[in-house]
Order: C-alpha cells, then sequence, then structure tokens
C-alpha cells in the first residue's frame, strides 16, 4: 500500500554529503526514504530511517520504491566524484553519472509530479577565469566528472522544458583545509 507522506528519496545518503542531508531531514522531523549501494558510504549513517541497497539506475527496484512511497522529492547524491578516477576511468563515470541517472529521471517521470534536487559541482566550471566564481561563469569542464555533471544539468532544464521536471542543481565545491574545519 502506498504511504501519504510526503516522503523524501535520498539517493546516495551514505556518503559524505548525502549523509548529512539524511541527519538534517531526520532532524526536521521529514519522513524520508535512503538508496544507496554502498559502494562509498557507510550504512551505519542510516541509523533507522527506512532504506535499502541499490543501484540508482536499478528500474525494477525504483519502480518498487515509487510504487510504495508517496514521493515527493528526490535528492540525488550518488555521482562518482573522484577527479582523477574520472580521468583514468570516464566509462566507469559516464555509465553512473549520466545512465544511471537517466534512469531515475525516467522513473521519476512516470510516477508523476516531483521535485529533483541535484549535487552537482564547481568542476562544471573547469579553471575559472575569476574567483570568486559567480553562477553565471562559463561552464568548461576540463575532467569527465565536471563534463558528466554538466551533461545533467542540461538534461534537467530540457526535462523541465518537456516534462514540467522542477529541480535544483547545487554546484559547490569545499577547498580540503574547509573539509578539515567542519569535521
Amino acid at each position: 500500500m502506498k504511504e501519504r507522506n510526503g516522503t523524501v528519496l535520498v539517493i546516495g545518503g551514505t556518503g559524505y554529503i548525502g549523509s548529512h542531508m539524511v541527519k538534517l531531514l531526520t532532524e526536521s522531523g521529514r519522513k524520508l526514504f535512503v538508496l544507496d549501494d554502498l559502494s562509498t558510504g557507510h550504512r551505519s549513517l542510516l541509523n533507522s530511517c527506512k532504506h535499502i541497497v541499490g543501484k540508482l539506475g536499478d528500474r525494477e527496484l525504483l519502480k518498487h520504491i515509487f510504487n510504495e512511497n508517496e514521493i515527493i522529492a528526490v535528492m540525488h547524491f550518488a555521482a562518482y566524484s573522484l577527479v582523477g578516477e574520472s580521468v583514468s576511468s570516464p566509462l566507469k563515470y559516464y555509465i553512473n553519472n549520466i545512465t544511471e541517472t537517466i534512469a531515475l529521471l525516467e522513473e521519476m517521470i512516470n510516477h508523476g509530479p516531483m521535485k529533483f534536487i541535484f549535487s552537482s559541482t564547481a568542476a562544471v566550471y573547469g579553471e575559472p577565469k575569476q574567483t570568486p566564481i559567480v553562477e553565471n561563469h562559463p561552464c568548461r569542464p576540463t575532467n569527465p566528472y565536471g563534463s558528466t555533471k554538466l551533461c545533467i544539468e542540461k538534461l534537467l532544464r530540457q526535462c523541465d522544458q518537456a516534462y514540467g521536471l522542477k529541480f535544483i542543481c547545487l554546484r559547490y565545491s569545499m577547498q580540503p583545509e574547509q573539509i578539515r574545519l567542519q569535521r
């Protein structure tokens, strides 16, 4: 039976950024469901929230999740994100970050209106001509990781035009010294 509860689906909820979002959503009382393949995350971060271990682009699993839960928004934190690895293994990045995300978007569109929050990156800008980087800075990614993120951003704009999919892209960048200060 479908739950009518305004559930947020967090994909990649056991990774660094996704786990912080899960914590904030849980603390705010929001109902959520986590989908994560645990390839880089940690199951212990899930605590008691509803979750399933699985791949981002597993269509049958996604159909099951969307059929059994009243998903109102999807937050996508499940991309591969190591720049160096993206250069040495670009197919791995294009398959996960683009092909798997397309499967997710298709299932979302098939299951009706919901919002999409996409974890993008400042890597879409490439080598910035100025700092701080403003949002309308030219996008010229210099590695497969940034290219895959920019591709999905463009696809989201097209899905909004064609299907009315409402979305937001979060382009953030953290320097190693900022990460150390926040731990």
